[in-house]
This record gives structure tokens, sequence and C-alpha cells, in this order.
């Protein structure tokens, strides 16, 4: 079998991924069966994620607007607060309760994407300022740009 982690999709397998799914999506092993009648060059794991995160019909592939955006930030805040011990956050339950709120499904992957995104940029920057020190008056005489040696993110890591 060839290294399906190389392997992308394209339209004529999504095509045949929904078209079996329509036959087996009711079966608790449809991805083995849809793999097996796709003479296995797609493994079954790989057509699970495909179908949830992409192909499945009711996913709203929209971006999401600030008012969800919102929610998030605010739904995972309040529940880190009232399980500071759960170092995982149930993403199953707040998708559920963002379809249920504003009648739009999203993959799990969107909304953990969304999330990591946000927590790296906030990482980067919690204050939201801009910290770049490069063009700042005392560090910036005319045309060259200095850097603040003091903000070299070795001195800062260490």
């Amino acid at each position: 079998m060839a290294n399906q982690s190389r392997i992308r999709f394209n339209q004529e397998d999504d095509d045949e991924i929904k078209k079996y799914m329509k036959v087996f999506g009711h079966l608790p092993n449809c991805n083995t069966l849809v793999s097996e009648k796709m003479n296995k060059r797609i493994s079954p794991k790989r057509i699970r994620q495909r179908w949830t995160n992409n192909l499945y019909p009711r996913l709203c592939h929209d971006p999401f607007d600030e008012i969800e955006k919102l929610y998030m930030i605010e739904w995972v805040k309040k529940y880190k607060i009232q399980n500071p011990s759960a170092d995982k956050i149930p993403w199953k339950k707040l998708i559920q309760e963002m379809k249920d709120k504003f009648g739009k499904l999203r993959s799990e992957n969107k909304v953990k994407n969304f999330w990591h995104s946000k927590k790296r940029q906030k990482g980067r920057n919690p204050s939201g300022i801009n910290h770049d020190v490069s063009y700042s008056p005392q560090y910036n005489n005319g045309s060259e740009i200095k850097r603040d040696p003091k903000m070299e993110i070795s001195k800062i890591l260490n």
C-alpha cells in the first residue's frame, strides 16, 4: 500500500466518499466499508477525517463571524474557570452549543484551529500592543532600523 499520508484528495475521491457515505454512512463501520469500496486507496481513518472535517453536508464552511469568535473565547474561558484542573477542552460540547445557539455546525478541526491560532497570537502578544521596537523613534534614526538588543528572543527566553 502506498504511503497514504502523501496522497492528496481530489474531486473524484471526494465524490466517491460522498457516494458511499450515502449508502453506508448509517453503519458503525462505514469508513471501513467505504475504504474497501475504494479498493483501500484511502484508509478508513483518513476517510473519517475527510468526512467529518470537510465533506459532511451539514457542515458550515463559512468563516466564523465576530459573535461566534467571542462566544468561543468566552466559553473556553468560563470552562477553564469552572474546571481549573481540566487539561482538555470538551470541543464536541462547545460545537454542539454553538450549533444550538447559531444554527451552524462547525467541524471540530475548524474550532480547534481557531482556538489554537488565537492562543498562539495571544502568547506572542498577550497585551495586544505592538511591541516591535524597530519602529520606535528612539531606535530608528532615519532610514536605518535598529533593534533593541534586550528584545532579542534569545535574551527573552533566558
